[in-house]
């Protein structure tokens, strides 16, 4: 039985697992994403952590990382990341294959999640789908044909940053109006503790808590968060016709009242063929997925 280790790259944490070829997960690591985010500190705990379990699992035949931003086609550099400003054609994968005597490859975070999902997950069955995931940012995925679409340039499915506001806020990218910018944990906060008038809201979970207390303001601020995310999906669903959308990630643990607003917006302006057909699927792996598709590499 072939094992391979899986290394994911978030924001806040870095996750590791070992896995067996048929998607079982036989060890695991969890640990904090340094706060200077710089390359040198994160590619260090990046092998320290790799080290640790190679030194339980000598059988591991190769490594595979899921990291943020725009990866090289060859699987090898990151060419950028908005979320880790300092990252400029960062040949991460050489770095760690330099202290890992492995065959290291490389890929974006999210689509490592779309990946996993669509092999062991939600997507199991979908040969066309789409997979976001919310966190520190909006992350996507697209499979067609049953296999990972990458684009000309490996820069596809930057989905997060789908504008859904022509003249709305600056994102990190650049852009104006990116859903991400509505979406991501920090913009999705700030935004709960100006609507409810609660400057001690700093995390999408407290939002959630105080809507299943029978809080109606923050019902309706999370159903009307998944009615802007439900307008970047109606993008999605006419540029490339999935059989479904899976939605995972930190934002996405608001549950029902989220896909509830996604399922409205889409309801209001798609096609009523279209809208009928699609399916708004929860994540089903959890926070160990991305680096479960990092081993799928």
């Amino acid at each position: 039985m072939k094992k391979s280790l899986g290394l994911d790259v978030g924001g806040t944490h870095v996750k590791a697992a070992v896995l067996s070829s048929d998607g079982r997960v036989l060890d695991r690591a969890v640990v904090r994403t340094p706060e200077s985010r710089q390359v040198d500190e994160v590619t260090s705990l990046l092998i320290q952590v790799s080290q640790a379990l190679l030194a339980k699992h000598t059988d591991v035949e190769a490594v595979g990382v899921g990291a943020p931003g725009l990866i090289d086609l060859d699987r090898r550099v990151i060419r950028t990341a908005p979320n880790f400003p300092t990252w400029k054609n960062v040949p991460l994968a050489e770095l760690i294959a330099a202290e890992i005597p492995l065959p290291v490859s490389l890929e974006n975070d999210v689509n490592c999640f779309g990946l996993a999902e669509h092999r062991w997950g939600s997507g199991m069955g979908f040969q066309h789908l789409i997979a976001l995931a919310i966190g520190t940012g909006i992350g996507g995925a697209i499979i067609l044909d049953g296999k990972l679409y990458r684009g000309s340039s490996g820069a596809a499915a930057e989905l997060g940053h789908v504008s859904v506001d022509l003249w709305g806020p600056r994102c990190n990218c650049g852009n104006l109006g990116c859903v991400e910018r509505y979406l991501g944990e920090i913009w999705y906060a700030q935004a709960a503790a100006e609507a409810l008038d609660d400057g001690t809201i700093t995390s999408p979970r407290q939002v959630s808590a105080r809507a299943d207390a029978g809080d109606e303001q923050a019902l309706r601020f999370i159903i009307e968060r998944g009615e802007i995310l439900g307008v970047a999906c109606v993008s999605l669903i006419n540029a490339f016709d999935p059989e479904a959308i899976i939605i995972g990630g930190g934002v996405a643990l608001a549950g029902e009242p989220l896909f509830a607003g996604v399922r409205k917006a889409i309801r209001e302006r798609l096609y009523p063929t279209t809208a009928e057909k699609i399916r708004i699927i929860p994540a089903k792996l959890g926070t160990i997925s991305g680096a479960m598709g990092a081993a799928i590499l």
